[in-house]
C-alpha cells in the first residue's frame, strides 16, 4: 500500500534527520535526536499497524505530520530571526506538508469510493 510506504519512509527520514543533527560537530542537538527519533518511531509504528487499523494509523500519521509542519513553521521564524539560512527547515516543512496532503487526499478518495 502506497500510504504505508509513505509513512514508513517519512519515519525513517525523521529518524535520520534527528541523528544527523546530533552527530554534526557544530550542532550536537539532543532535542533533534529526541524529537526526530520519537516522531520517526511513531510514524514507523503507524505504518506497521496500518494493515490492521488503517483509519487510526493514517489519521494519526496525518496529525503528526501536521504537528511537525507547525513546528517547522516556528523553526523557520526562529532561524530567520537569528540571521541563519532557513533552507533545512523549509525542506522539512515542505516534506511534512506533502505527507499531510497525500494522506488527506487518500482519505478523501477512500471516502468518495465508499459513498459511490
Amino acid at each position: 500500500m502506497l500510504y504505508r510506504w509513505l509513512i514508513g519512509i517519512y519515519g525513517v527520514i525523521n529518524i535520520l534527520g534527528g541523528v544527523m543533527a546530533f552527530v554534526m560537530p557544530n550542532v550536537k542537538s539532543i532535542w533533534s535526536l529526541v524529537v526526530g527519533g520519537t516522531a520517526g518511531a511513531l510514524l514507523l509504528v503507524f505504518a506497521a499497524i496500518a494493515g490492521s487499523k488503517p483509519g487510526f494509523a493514517f489519521r494519526a500519521a496525518a496529525a503528526l505530520a501536521l504537528a511537525l509542519a507547525a513546528f517547522w513553521v516556528y523553526r523557520i521564524t526562529e532561524v530567520t530571526a537569528q540571521g541563519k539560512s532557513p533552507m533545512m527547515a523549509v525542506g522539512n516543512l515542505a516534506l511534512a506538508v506533502v505527507v499531510f496532503a497525500t494522506l488527506g487526499l487518500g482519505h478523501m478518495l477512500a471516502k468518495k469510493k465508499t459513498e459511490a
